[in-house]
């Protein structure tokens, strides 16, 4: 397998996805695209992925794109990992399931959308740069948080009580949190700092941080 990914492999679409197939135990190639260098909009690129956007996985002749299908594409391929449980048709394992893919959306929509829009309004180029945006959109980041903060009051890990995808993908975009933001995020939420030590405690999220 082959995946590309942003030169910056520890941005949070392309981390999640290292750690994941770290993991499984998945041998795989890393191919990284500089998207500041326009890598991403040369023909042979689009012709591996024609939206022209990173990350894609690549196995055999099979190309998928987009973080979250590739996700579940490597632990579906894996079953033996745990990182999703197996659809045996029972409503306990359709739920975990369900619950699971609810939680790799929430990472995604709730607290990556709200972060990207601080990044933008905050850090961005200055003619773009809006205070109040980036104060509401911090604000966003904090009530995201504040809801992991009582999910976890109730079980070991974020969507299930096994740890599972949804733990790696929300814990890779924490670790965005607490390196880009000007505060502490998890300062006063307890509960999502011990789940994020127990997660980060993991050879493969740890090996995936830990790369230059």
């Amino acid at each position: 397998m082959k995946l590309y990914g942003t030169a910056n492999k520890k941005s949070f679409n392309t981390l999640k996805i290292r750690a994941a197939l770290a993991e499984v135990g998945a041998p795989y190639d890393f191919v990284p695209v500089d998207l500041d260098k326009g890598e991403n909009e040369t023909a042979a690129f689009l012709a591996i992925n024609p939206h022209g956007k990173v990350p894609v996985l690549v196995d055999g002749d099979f190309a998928l794109p987009e973080s979250n299908a590739i996700l579940w594409y490597v632990a579906e391929s894996h079953p033996a990992s745990g990182l999703v449980p197996r659809n045996d048709g029972t409503p306990a394992a359709l739920q975990a399931r369900a619950r699971i893919a609810q939680w790799i959306d929430f990472a995604q929509t709730t607290l990556y959308a709200a972060y990207a829009d601080w990044w933008n309004h905050a850090l961005g180029a200055a003619a773009k740069r809006v205070p109040a945006a980036a104060d509401a959109a911090l604000a966003k980041i904090h009530r995201g948080l504040g809801v992991m903060e009582a999910v976890l009051a109730t079980r070991s890990y974020i969507a299930t009580p096994d740890f599972s995808l949804a733990d790696l993908s929300n814990a890779s975009m924490v670790f965005a949190l607490e390196r880009r933001l000007p505060d502490e995020p998890l300062a006063k939420r307890a509960r999502v700092r011990a789940w994020y030590d127990r997660v980060r405690a993991r050879p493969s999220f740890a090996g995936a941080i830990e790369v230059p």
